[in-house]
Formats: structure tokens, C-alpha cells, sequence
């Protein structure tokens, strides 16, 4: 099971990441689904919990890496 942490964005408020799959995983806020990017490396997870701008960081991760939405809109 993958862990999430909160993050400080307009675009997301948690992301996970599995070392072993190298997969990100972010639940944006607008829509409510979560997105898988694959074959992230470690490093671009720690980079994006320590960008200033986790928005600018976010679209970086999803014009660089193949995402998919890994499930139905959910309500809180």
C-alpha cells in the first residue's frame, strides 16, 4: 500500500511514491481522480516535495512521464 503526503498546491493535495515501481501517484483536487506517472525516478519525488512551486513542478512531472487515472472521481 502506497503511502501519500500532503502537499501545499492548487493543482494536487497528496502524491505517493513506490521506490520499487518507480511510479508517482497524485490525487488532484479540481477533478478528485489520482494519476500514475511511470518510470519516476526517486529523485523526482524529492524534488518535488522540496520545489517552492509544487504547480510548476507537477506540470513538469506530467509533460515529462506517461500518466493514467487510476480511479473514479471521488467525493470527500
Amino acid at each position: 500500500m502506497m503511502e501519500y503526503l500532503p502537499i501545499e498546491s492548487t493543482l494536487a493535495d497528496l502524491v505517493g511514491y513506490n521506490m520499487k515501481s518507480k511510479i508517482l501517484e497524485v490525487h488532484f483536487t479540481a477533478t478528485g481522480y489520482t494519476f500514475a506517472y511511470e518510470d519516476v525516478p526517486e529523485e523526482e519525488f524529492d524534488n518535488l516535495l522540496d520545489a517552492k512551486s509544487k504547480d510548476k513542478y507537477l506540470q513538469y512531472i506530467m509533460d515529462s512521464y506517461e500518466g493514467y487515472r487510476i480511479n473514479a472521481q471521488q467525493t470527500r
